[in-house]
Order: C-alpha cells, then structure tokens, then sequence
C-alpha cells in the first residue's frame, strides 16, 4: 500500500469515527465534509482514466469521450449559475443527500461488473470500492449536517431493479464509464457547494 493511499484510509478513518462519538457543531461538520469532498474530488480523474484503460478499445484508446452516453436514473449535476446560486441552504444539502444516495447503489453495481469483467484487477476494484466507501462517507457527514440543522433527510426509492445485471458486456462499460464522468461532475459541484456553506459557518 503506497503512502498517499494510507494517508487517504487513515483521513476517511478519522472523519467517520467522529461521526459516532460526541456530537460536533455544523460548522466542524462542514469543515470535514469540505476536506473530505475536496479528497474525493482530486481522485475523480485517476478513477475515470483507470476504469477506462481497463475497458478496452474503444474505451481505452487515447482521447475517449462521449456525451452521447446517459443513464436516466442518474442524477446530473449541470445547473445553471443562477438556479446554483439561488438554492438554500436546505436544497444544496438534499440535492447532494440525494445524489449520493443514487450514486451508492451505482457503484455498487459497477463493482459488481467490473468483477466479472475485469476479475483479480485490483488496482481498478480498489479503487471503486475506495470511491465507494468514500461516499458512504460523505453521506454520513450530509446526514449529520441536515439532522443538526433539522432538515428531513429524504428517502428515495431504490433506483436499480434486478433487471440490470442483464445487460451487454459493452453496455456494462458504457454504464460504468457513465457513472465515473457523472461522479466526477457532482464531485465538483459539491466542493463548490461546501465552498459557499464553509465561508458561510466560518468562525
């Protein structure tokens, strides 16, 4: 295990244990969940790129891109500046609540591909369940945040039937390209939303 990945278990390790001892204000909450969304944030690109070079061509030949691909489940994070900077406080930290709720079970699932595609690659599952793992993270953290201000955190319906395990091989690529380039944008957005709500609690 290199000295960056330990460093990064060790982080994510600290910010979920918090979680389960004395109660913390929101503002040390969203202090951490800043830190941690800019952690996850920085590994977007290298977990695109790794799932790509994994996938063969013509998902691994150089250049790759497509914005013909979409999921319907999937939440999109493009909203215009105006809509962005207008949310409350209450509708930033649901829509990403709800974001990741979604984007959980997708990784999963993309794991769950990629374990059939791609058996004993390590270097890719790691990653993904890393990803994974850092989410359910995050979600801890938006939880703790809305609970402490009183907001109701939202309960989605599961947004995945059985029915998607029977797909294509080249489908299960292009779904699993689809989630990592979708996380990637949200993973942008939130640190831009934690940016505002972090100058807003600062001390």
């Amino acid at each position: 295990m290199t000295p960056s990945a330990s460093l990064w278990i060790l982080f994510f390790m600290a910010l979920c244990s918090s979680l389960h001892s004395v109660p913390i204000p929101a503002t040390e909450t969203i202090r951490q969940t800043y830190s941690l969304a800019l952690l996850l944030q920085s590994n977007t690109s290298a977990l695109l790129n790794t799932y790509l070079s994994y996938q063969g061509s013509p998902f691994s030949d150089p250049g790759f891109g497509s914005p013909f691909f979409k999921i319907e489940e999937l939440p999109r994070a493009a909203i215009t500046y105006r809509l962005w900077r207008g949310l409350s406080e209450e509708q930033r930290l649901t829509e990403n609540y709800q974001a990741y709720t979604i984007y959980t079970e997708f990784f999963q699932l993309v794991l769950d591909d990629q374990r059939l595609l791609n058996p004993g690659q390590d270097a890719l599952l790691g990653m993904l369940r890393k990803t994974k793992m850092g989410i359910e993270g995050l979600l801890n953290n938006l939880a703790s945040i809305m609970g402490t201000a009183g907001y109701q955190i939202p309960m989605l319906p599961d947004p995945l039937m059985s029915a998607s395990a029977s797909i294509s091989n080249f489908n299960r690529k292009v779904r699993g390209y689809v989630v990592c380039t979708e996380y990637r944008n949200w993973m942008e957005r939130t640190v831009r939303d934690f940016t505002l709500l972090r100058d807003r609690y600062h001390e």
